[in-house]
């Protein structure tokens, strides 16, 4: 659960509660928290405090007015959605790149470094620039909870191996992808308890039958201009989510990929 704050200085705030981090002793957690507070990149949310209490952790970030990019693209129907033209959409997905790029430098040994990517949490800025949260908590939180707390648990191969990898990070770049290109809600596609078959089934048929256009949402297939690249980051995003992890690109080469868009 989340709550907005103001400080007395006159800044907004989120003040996060987190209960499922209950892996660590105190010690640990400062040392994760005081780690991430010294993160600086233009894609990140850096915490700005925390609060450790054995039974509630507490994380305060800057309150981000346009909220987040599942807000903006499914539950905004306003001037933010309508702002969401081909190049803006581009712009949120090399930023998430670039941001999934620096967290894998920054915490290469963890299994998951980001471990929750999800359109809930990528915050936009005034000028739509992604900004990630809710990364690196892969060693905070406790196993039992982790299937519900994290989005890469949703990946096939822990539904069907128990595994993850910072692969499970790349099938949800992919998600992520197709969401933006889609507009389709990713629960349309994962709420099967199978994990990713569905879209992984849905676009590669697309794909193999060269019927990729027909996917993107025709809010922006109508730039014609750009129906090539669309299709292009289209199938970046198929190959992220491939089924098997060993198919899929390593982290580097898919923000490589999308940096060429």
């Amino acid at each position: 659960s989340a709550y907005k704050a103001v400080m007395s200085n006159g800044l907004s705030v989120v003040v996060k509660r987190m209960r499922e981090m209950n892996k660590l002793g105190k010690d640990g957690f400062d040392a994760e928290m005081r780690r991430m507070g010294r993160l600086r990149h233009q894609n990140i949310l850096t915490p700005l405090a925390y609060h450790y209490r054995r039974e509630e952790k507490l994380m305060v970030s800057e309150y981000i007015p346009k909220g987040s990019l599942l807000y903006v693209l499914h539950g905004d129907r306003g001037a933010c959605h309508a702002e969401l033209n081909w190049a803006t959409r581009l712009r949120i997905v090399q930023g998430i790149a670039r941001g999934m790029g620096f967290l894998h430098s920054e915490f290469a040994t963890y299994d998951l470094p980001h471990g929750n990517l999800k359109s809930s949490n990528v915050l936009l800025s005034d000028n739509y620039e992604p900004l990630l949260s809710d990364y690196a908590f892969h060693p905070l939180i406790n196993p039992n909870n982790a299937t519900t707390a994290m989005f890469a648990y949703r990946s096939p191969e822990y539904t069907q191996y128990q595994e993850v990898s910072p692969k499970s990070d790349v099938y949800c770049l992919g998600i992520i992808i197709l969401e933006i290109l889609t507009s389709k809600f990713p629960s349309q596609y994962l709420s099967n308890g199978k994990g990713g078959t569905d879209v992984v089934q849905w676009v590669s048929s697309a794909v193999s039958e060269k019927r990729e256009a027909e996917l993107i949402d025709p809010e922006i297939a109508n730039d014609t201009a750009a129906l090539d690249r669309m299709v292009e980051l289209l199938r970046i995003g198929a190959d992220c989510t491939n089924s098997n992890p060993k198919q899929r690109p390593e982290m580097k080469e898919a923000i490589r990929r999308i940096g060429e868009i």
